[in-house]
């Protein structure tokens, strides 16, 4: 009889290790369970509840003790470099601005197919600037205007074909 309690209590404390999973249940239910088969395997044991009782708390202290460190890293996985959150991908990510942004007045931004609001880091940034992400606090993006801006020139991406341009004219040409 002793012996199927101290199996329904290891059953009971593995089946709690669900719901409370800091993976220290697990040692308590297994020395229950090896309280259990040593007391089928030596009658002897029936009735001295005081000898369970400190069997069932070496097994388990010695056991969590001793296998914690090991067990968990197989079961529970390491939470030494948990992945990056989707937010921290978009750090440094360029979008464009579809509402004009000032440092007062938080505009709009296009970014991966969606608007979101979008507030300015200080300066004020004119609807279709090119911008990148700072930050983010909640839904609202911190941003600031990319170098080049869509009111800038932008240089020709065939300076030779460029009329205006100094290789053209033959100054700073590598082969002058």
């Amino acid at each position: 009889m002793d012996s199927a309690i101290w199996a329904i209590l290891g059953g009971v404390l593995l089946l709690a290790e669900f719901g409370f999973p800091e993976f220290i249940l697990v040692f308590f239910g297994l020395g229950a369970l090896l309280n259990a088969l040593v007391i089928a395997l030596a009658p002897h044991l029936q009735g001295a509840y005081h000898l369970q009782i400190i069997l069932w708390a070496a097994t388990s202290c010695l056991s969590l003790l001793a296998l914690r460190r090991y067990l968990s890293a197989w079961f529970c996985g390491t939470p030494g470099n948990p992945p990056p959150t989707p937010f921290e991908d978009d750090l440094g990510a360029s979008a464009e601005t579809i509402e004009p942004i000032t440092p007062e007045e938080p505009g709009r931004i296009r970014f991966r197919g969606t608007s979101w609001q979008a507030i300015s880091a200080g300066e004020t940034i004119p609807r279709g600037t090119t911008v990148t992400i700072l930050g983010r606090d909640n839904v609202t993006y911190l941003v600031t205007p990319e170098k080049i801006t869509p009111e800038q020139k932008e240089e020709p991406e065939h300076p030779e074909t460029d009329p205006s341009s100094s290789a053209r004219e033959g100054r700073d040409h590598p082969l002058t």
